[in-house]
């Protein structure tokens, strides 16, 4: 008889259940629960054929993970459930609906050898190559199916390869993914540290995927057709170089030719390359670095008919500030697989001996030279009493809303200034107030942007938000985005909620982003440990 992968899964609790019980071993676990409650309002979410289904019809959205996890000395095994009713956290325009074993792996340590069966999370480097990961908030699982092996050559060596499938929702994608990584450090002297790595990841096609890249060459020009491979080859070679008070990390990865998508969508066969590296510098009261990418045609998924979000292996990091200011965010650059090039550069300062200064500058390019994103940031941290401190700062902002949004022929400039004071009424309570202004011309026009929060230390908060559009060329647009929110922490647990009313943007983990649509309703989170 052959047992799927939940099957198995659950005849090996069968087995184990006696084993728990009578050891001394440890289990933990956490809950996480979102739930969306959508009220129809076409002034904010627009005329009523573009909004998403969740408002006409099912009125209500939940998204779950229930996670247990057991452990005793050198052996571990964890189960995950998980639970999406209507849900629009991957596909804003659509609702999926599923629920069941999201998650599950078996785990044993034997002497030097580390053992896991089922999922895994795991990358090689710094994600260049190869990164299964998971971003909740966007339900984004890039959990890897199969087996990982882990052997500790010394105490500062170690290998370790893997073979499995990626997770799609409740099941695998059926293309073959294999990876052996060894990495290590090298301490040369009283200040030099080197810590190298060296990985190589192969992707197989499986038929079906090989048969639809093959029909659509068939529909390509004669002269354009090419023979595409089942296996493509990608490899990494980085280095992490620490010397005193400078750290440097450099890393090469290149990808074999295959079948993909260039930046004009046109199906070319082509190899890939990725070129990283960073330089940074501290001391007490002082820290600067900075930041060069180069990616050529890197968009490495389990099989070339994938897009958006979905089948990606790699993670190529951002050139650019992850901003979390309310309007300084709102405009966030997603990385360009096809082609990018990218220089950050960062400078933080202390005054005084209490007061902070951080300045910032992103660029960001195609390789034709072609301008994506440009970011100045300037910002300021103040410490003027035992009880206030201020933040202010500004920001410049080139954003290339055709690329990033494929809203036509739309190249986005801002100035956004903004503040933040926080004063300390007592030990436990405190209030803090956020201002922000963002001033643009193009797109839906300037913002406002004010929040008041009150935050009892460790029980309980409550804040009062408003967004609102007064430049939207569009008299009868120019809307206030209310939102009205709370937290509750009780034990090991907490829970969030209130009125949000919001406009649609891109939302960004990391630089992997979507176009989130506006939402107007009550969002609740409740997110537990044990």
């Amino acid at each position: 008889m052959r047992l799927s992968g939940r099957q198995f899964f659950l005849f090996f609790l069968s087995l184990l259940t006696p084993f728990v019980v009578l050891s001394q071993g440890k289990i933990t676990g956490d809950i996480e629960i979102y739930q969306n409650f959508y009220l129809l309002d076409t002034v904010v979410l627009g005329p009523e054929a573009t909004v998403p289904p969740q408002y006409k019809r099912q009125l209500s959205s939940t998204e779950g993970w229930l996670t247990v996890n057991y452990t005793d000395k050198d052996f571990s095994a964890g189960v995950r459930f998980d639970l999406f009713n209507n849900s629009g956290l991957r596909n804003p325009r659509a609702a999926f609906s599923g629920q069941g074993l999201g998650f599950w792996f078996v785990r044993k340590k034997i002497e030097k050898l580390d053992v896991t069966l089922g999922y895994f999370y795991d990358q090689i480097g710094s994600g260049i190559i190869f990164r299964a990961y998971e971003g909740r908030g966007q339900n984004l699982d890039y959990a890897m199916q199969g087996i990982r092996l882990k052997y500790d050559i010394s105490d500062q060596w170690r290998v370790k390869a893997f073979t499995g499938k990626q997770k799609f929702q409740f099941g695998t994608y059926s293309d073959i993914i294999k990876g052996i990584n060894l990495e290590g450090a090298m301490n040369l002297g009283k200040d030099l540290n080197i810590q190298p790595g060296f990985g190589i990841v192969n992707r197989t096609l499986d038929d079906n995927s090989l048969n639809t890249v093959v029909n659509n060459i068939n529909n390509l020009p004669v002269a354009d057709r090419f023979v595409p491979m089942a296996n493509t080859w990608a490899y990494s070679a980085y280095a992490a170089v620490n010397y005193k008070r400078f750290t440097m990390n450099l890393e090469y990865a290149g990808k074999t030719r295959e079948a993909g998508y260039d930046a004009t969508s046109r199906l070319v066969n082509r190899d890939g390359q990725v070129m990283y590296g960073s330089l940074s510098y501290s001391q007490p009261g002082f820290g600067a670095s900075i930041q060069y990418k180069s990616t050529d045609f890197f968009d490495f998924r389990v099989n070339p008919n994938e897009a958006l979000n979905n089948g990606l292996i790699n993670f190529i990091p951002p050139s650019v500030k992850m901003n979390t200011w309310r309007l300084t965010s709102r405009y966030a650059p997603a990385t360009q697989l096809v082609g990018e090039r990218g220089l950050m550069a960062d400078v933080v300062m202390t005054v005084a001996k209490k007061h902070t200064i951080q300045i910032n500058y992103s660029d960001v390019k195609r390789p034709n030279g072609e301008r994506l994103y440009q970011e100045f940031n300037i910002e300021g941290k103040f410490k003027l009493s035992k009880s206030f401190t201020a933040t202010a700062g500004l920001q410049r902002q080139i954003y290339n809303q055709t690329v990033y949004e494929g809203v036509a022929n739309s190249m986005v400039h801002t100035w956004t200034p903004f503040t933040e004071f926080v004063y300390k009424i007592n030990r436990k309570k405190s209030l803090r107030m956020e201002f922000s202004h963002m001033s643009t011309q193009q797109d839906l026009g300037s913002w406002l942007w004010g929040l008041v929060e009150y935050n009892v230390a460790p029980k309980f908060s409550l804040s009062v938000m408003d967004m609102w559009n007064y430049g939207n060329k569009n008299a009868d647009r120019r809307v206030h985005y209310w939102t009205v929110f709370g937290a509750v922490n009780f034990g090991r647990s907490r829970l969030t909620g209130g009125y949000v009313r919001q406009v649609q943007g891109v939302i960004c983990t990391g630089g992997v982003c979507r176009v989130e649509p506006a939402f107007n309703g009550f969002r609740f989170t409740l997110v537990s440990t044990f």
